[in-house]
């Protein structure tokens, strides 16, 4: 899976912990939370967050559902078989009425530790009102898959869906799972070859919302 790529987090915070960052980011004149990213592991503490590691919610690592997202098959000797834009939405192929509810209706993350069922949002409300949002941006390829099949595979034997990041502000649209015919097929981050663009965070609360 090739184009853009996002590795991001979210962590909930305690009103207690948004005002020691707030304090933080107004003593040393910092306009934007980007600018200390290195600081926030320090200000929460790097047994509770780590961005890239550990939070309390949910990692993930997966590629940006837009224009650049194409799709390369190579061999088991890496030689190019057929690169495609046009994986289809698991829902318009015939291949649907043979995938589990969990395949389609559970986000597949890296990690998630949130409270009740398992979400992808950066949108603060109830349990959690305080929500830091982590996520670079990288050009290249961030996740592959393997698949055994006797026939070459096409670019229509394989479908996606896709999953919302909602925030207060907008919305990412995000790879969520990837199918080869009606198999969920289990991401792989062992053929990593990208370079860094862009790097944001932000703290929404309630306020936000």
């Amino acid at each position: 899976m090739n184009g853009n790529c996002f590795e991001g987090s979210a962590h909930i915070l305690s009103d207690n912990e948004v005002k020691k960052i707030r304090e933080y980011q107004n003593k040393n004149g910092i306009d934007t939370l980007t600018e200390m990213h290195s600081e926030l592991t320090d200000i929460l503490g790097a047994e509770n967050y780590i961005p890239d590691q550990h939070t309390n919610y949910w990692i993930n690592s997966t590629s940006f559902k837009d224009s650049r997202l194409n799709f390369v098959l190579t061999d088991e000797n890496d030689k190019l078989i057929w690169r495609s834009k046009e994986i289809r939405d698991i829902e318009e192929t015939p291949y649907i009425d043979e995938v589990s509810n969990e395949d389609l209706n559970a986000p597949e993350l890296l990690a998630y530790k949130g409270p009740g069922n398992v979400e992808l949002d950066a949108y603060p409300y109830q349990t959690k009102s305080n929500i830091l949002l982590y996520y670079q941006e990288l050009r290249g390829t961030l996740v592959s898959y393997e698949v055994e099949s006797e026939m070459e595979p096409k670019p229509s034997d394989f479908a996606l869906t896709t999953r919302s990041l909602e925030t207060p502000y907008y919305e990412i649209e995000l790879v969520d799972k990837v199918f080869h015919k009606e198999k969920h097929l289990e991401r792989l981050y062992n053929h990593e070859e990208y370079r860094a663009k862009n790097l944001t965070i932000e703290l929404f609360t309630l306020e936000d919302v």
